[in-house]
């Protein structure tokens, strides 16, 4: 009876990660010499449309609001589920006409990026799925938040989806996605995107969540106390013409 009810567990456990979506986070490091006009021609010539030929939407490439070195440039693809991300990524991998291009537009002289990282994301129980953003809200902040242990990291991710989450949307944060880190460095970790029109529209909504009730019983509840967070990181970033987001 014991091997039939842990058989039961096992498959509800993979049938619930089937529902979340899986999320691809590349960031490029580029050089001061690097061509973003190659960079450009390729996602949006070759990379964005193999992806949108295997069914894929919503994919995002953005530039940093700063100008710091080196600059760096953030691409963001959503798949339904894990297998769908790995069928497609091993059908880009053997794609010679992606591949061709790749070749074609990054040569070994003058290399379109330095190196990038990439990390791998499955989507909150409280957020299973992203949400595209309406074309005002084109103003973009994205959150990493480093935890110290792995139970400070799932008491964040709970107080996330047993209220944050709600708030946000109370207060229009335009959340796109939150992701729990499943690949990828500097972990445990989750991210999260959120959109605004504008970076005064931004501060003005984080200025609200700070003071909110909801946000003041959160912070101070038993449950979540010293979740948050060994290292908070943020970028703003614009889209490129040619993203989805």
């Amino acid at each position: 009876m014991k091997k039939i009810i842990s058989l039961v567990v096992l498959l509800s456990s993979i049938n619930l990660f089937g529902q979340q979506e899986i999320y691809e986070l590349k960031v490029y490091e580029l050089f001061q010499s690097s061509s973003i006009k190659n960079f450009n021609a390729y996602f949006e010539d070759h990379y964005i449309p193999a992806l949108s030929d295997k069914g894929i939407q919503n994919i995002g490439v953005f530039s940093e609001v700063s100008e710091d070195l080196p600059r760096k440039i953030y691409v963001f693809v959503p798949y339904a589920n894990m297998e769908e991300y790995q069928k497609v990524t091993s059908d880009l991998s053997s794609d010679a006409e992606l591949q061709q291009a790749s070749s074609a537009l990054n040569p070994l002289d003058k290399p379109m990026f330095n190196r990038y990282q990439t990390s791998l994301y499955i989507a909150f129980d409280g957020m299973p799925k992203m949400i595209k953003p309406d074309n005002k809200n084109r103003f973009y902040e994205l959150r990493t938040y480093e935890s110290h242990s792995e139970d400070a990291y799932r008491r964040k991710v709970n107080m996330f989806n047993e209220g944050e989450l709600d708030l946000f949307a109370e207060l229009d944060f335009g959340s796109v996605f939150f992701g729990d880190k499943i690949a990828g460095d500097r972990m445990p970790c989750l991210t999260y995107m959120l959109s605004f029109e504008s970076l005064e529209e931004r501060n003005e909504n984080w200025d609200k969540f700070r003071v909110h009730p909801t946000w003041t019983k959160l912070k101070n509840d038993p449950a979540y106390k010293n979740s948050c967070c060994s290292s908070i990181t943020r970028a703003f970033l614009t889209p490129m013409p040619y993203s989805q987001l």
